[in-house]
């Protein structure tokens, strides 16, 4: 920046459209040592974390229990999430999100002791946005909403406020204003953020539970893109069969209510096995990793009839392209007299064709056998 150019930035301007928290989070976010490009595009990023983290609060208030539920509050107490034996017990999803939390810890802590406060803010960053919104807050959704319990609901009332008060305790640094707001509105507030104790460094952490969530997550992510691919509407939900080892089936299994929430999945008609199933042959076929796979249904992907409509016509165009490049090269005038490298280009583009002719043939008669077995 330069006042002979110009183009300084006045921090209260920028305060006043971006806020102050956003404004300190991305300086906080550059590398010590090292010139930072203070874009508008950097503010408004972090001015959308800002609001995401407010958000994130505002739902975890409004699916915590009431004051005069004096009982629900007690069992919330009950847990002690910084015991091992606790975080064993804890469902799936409880407990890949508390260990990603405390792993969280530990390398926020060794940062912030060597004062690389970009690492800090980055890693948390990624952990909010990433693990604790994207998907831990969607997948408990599964257990708040489905009326599976209130021990269930319980659970994981008590996981969100346990992982989100130790999120504010990190980016309170960086972000003083909105973290102690945040904190204030959480119920049994006995001190300002500010004087709060740090989270316990080398707290327990389940690795095994962040591979097998890890792996539902490759499942669920598997399931989503073969959705867009076919343009499946958002609303519609689907079935499937997943296919694993007995080990993958347990916990898939005990998540289920998860897996369809988060892949829009019919709850009804998602099914287990350790072999594929009978309609494979008639199913859009996944594969999530090792030892975890997927079938989903095409009727339930696509209209087939007019899929095969649509391919049929564009068979007949393809086909009349191809022709044209196949007279052309049958031409002894036109092989002997054209460019060498036109001749060439010609043979690329009737071969390439030629392919996509034989491909979609296969999927034509993939498609009309699919609708012979579903009539």
């Amino acid at each position: 920046m330069s006042k002979t150019l110009g183009n300084v930035i006045d921090p209260l301007d920028t305060i006043k459209e971006f806020g102050t928290d956003a404004l300190r989070f991305t300086l906080a976010l550059g590398t010590a040592g090292q010139d930072l490009n203070l874009s508008t595009e950097r503010l408004t990023s972090n001015k959308a974390f800002t609001n995401k983290l407010w958000n994130a609060g505002k739902f975890i208030l409004q699916n915590l229990p009431s004051q005069d539920e004096t009982s629900v509050w007690e069992n919330i107490h009950s847990f002690q999430f910084d015991k091992e034996e606790s975080l064993c017990v804890l469902p799936l999803s409880e407990c890949w999100v508390i260990s990603k939390l405390h792993l969280l810890v530990d390398a926020v802590t060794v940062s912030y002791d060597k004062f690389f406060f970009g690492d800090v803010g980055r890693e948390t960053y990624d952990f909010f946005w990433s693990d604790f919104a994207d998907w831990y807050i969607e997948a408990s959704k599964a257990r708040l909403y489905n009326n599976s319990g209130d021990s269930a609901a319980c659970v994981t009332q008590a996981v969100l406020l346990y992982v989100f008060q130790n999120i504010l305790k990190i980016l309170h640094p960086f972000m003083p204003f909105v973290t102690e707001e945040l904190w204030q509105a959480l119920p049994n507030r006995k001190e300002a953020l500010m004087v709060s104790s740090w989270p316990q460094v080398s707290l327990p952490r389940d690795s095994n539970s962040i591979k097998k969530f890890e792996n539902l997550q490759a499942l669920t992510r598997s399931i989503r893109n073969a959705r867009a691919e076919y343009s499946v509407e958002p609303a519609k939900r689907i079935s499937a069969s997943i296919v694993a080892n007995e080990e993958v089936l347990q916990y898939t299994s005990q998540e289920k209510v998860v897996l369809a929430l988060l892949s829009r999945l019919d709850l009804q008609n998602v099914h287990f096995t350790n072999s594929p199933p009978g309609n494979a042959e008639q199913s859009v076929h996944l594969v999530a990793g090792e030892g975890l796979e997927a079938y989903l249904p095409l009727a339930d992907m696509v209209d087939v009839t007019a899929e095969v409509d649509r391919l049929t016509k564009r068979l007949s165009k393809m086909q009349a392209e191809y022709e044209g490049y196949a007279t052309r090269l049958s031409s002894p005038k036109f092989v002997e007299k054209a460019p060498e490298d036109i001749v060439s280009s010609v043979r690329e583009k009737a071969a390439e064709v030629e392919e996509k002719i034989n491909l979609t043939k296969n999927r034509l008669s993939f498609l009309k056998s699919t609708v012979l077995v579903s009539e």
